[in-house]
């Protein structure tokens, strides 16, 4: 049962932090979204003051009761100088970085001041990640890591700001929702053999194209070819000028198909597909994806790896 209220009072309290402080990339923090309490400290030195006013009326001491109402009015100013540490700060989102499943994606934040004030001693508090700001007086960027579970697009909890300046005796904090979602691709997990068959126009073939590597036959010279390219050879017995012909290859241009692994669920073939894409990527071969219902054609560079890379994080992914 108290599992069930926890549950509960977590859902309302969500439902009403979302109508207060809904998600936005850039928020400026005011009254509506700054919450302030008393520290522990504060809650003991209330208490210990409590106890010093109640022993000063029963004593008429006045020395003490003078005490009281001294650090009672200081616990006051101090309110408003933790809150005005807060308010004022700008917190705009910069951007995302990708990440492979259980590993920690990466999100940039820029933080400035719009009431032209100094912001002090700022405990940023993200998932597992935390940073420490000693001031904010200009604009910032902070970077965060934080750790991911599944593939698909991964969006954070609340981001949380916590101050406890000047005195300690109070904190002022604010839970925001900057809207960032991270990529996050696959488990990769490496398997024995290459997922397709290789060529792009049959079994076994290997797709050529114009380069210096590997001579590749001879043709009829044109005026404007280079003359290090003629054949001399063939020139000296009379067959006439022929141009060298020269070819490089394109190790691999190799098709990930998705059937190739029969009988294995849906995360062990994306994972595999993923360690290959990654691995082709590396060694700058071509190649290409097949997945039910999408095709990416073959390519290589590190825009067509990310576009693989994409089609299987969010492959039949729902949030």
């Amino acid at each position: 049962m108290s599992t069930w209220y926890k549950e509960y009072y977590r859902q309302r309290w969500a439902t009403w932090l979302e109508r207060r402080i809904p998600p936005r990339h850039e928020v400026v923090l005011n009254q509506r979204r700054i919450f302030i309490f008393l520290s522990p400290q504060g809650v003991t030195m209330t208490l210990v003051l409590i106890a010093l006013f109640v022993g000063g009326l029963n004593y008429g001491n006045n020395l003490l009761l003078g005490l009281c109402f001294f650090l009672g009015s200081l616990i006051v100013v101090t309110i408003h100088h933790t809150y005005a540490n807060l308010s004022g700060l700008r917190i705009s989102a910069v951007g995302t970085e990708p990440a492979y499943a259980g590993e920690k994606a990466g999100f940039r934040l820029r933080l400035d001041s719009t009431s032209g004030l100094t912001h002090q001693s700022l405990r940023l508090s993200w998932g597992d990640a935390e940073a420490l700001l000693d001031r904010v007086d200009i604009p910032q960027e902070v970077g965060f890591y934080i750790t991911t579970e599944r593939r698909g697009l991964f969006r954070p909890p609340r981001l949380k700001i916590l101050t406890f300046y000047p005195l300690g005796l109070l904190r002022a904090w604010t839970w925001l929702d900057l809207d960032l979602k991270a990529l996050v691709y696959p488990r990769p997990v490496p398997s024995a053999t290459v997922p397709a068959g290789l060529g792009q126009e049959g079994e076994g073939e290997v797709e050529r194209v114009k380069g210096t590597d590997d001579f590749d036959g001879l043709r009829q010279y044109t005026p404007g070819d280079s003359q290090a390219r003629i054949s001399w050879r063939h020139a000296a017995r009379g067959q006439g000028l022929l141009t060298k012909l020269y070819a490089d290859e394109l190790a691999g241009t190799d098709m990930l198909d998705w059937n190739y692994f029969t009988g294995m669920d849906v995360e062990g073939r994306l994972s595999r597909l993923c360690w290959w894409a990654t691995e082709f990527a590396r060694q700058d071969r071509t190649f290409g994806l097949l997945l039910p219902g999408v095709e990416i054609p073959l390519g290589r560079g590190p825009q067509h790896r990310d576009r693989c890379l994409e089609a299987l994080a969010l492959f039949e992914w729902k949030p």
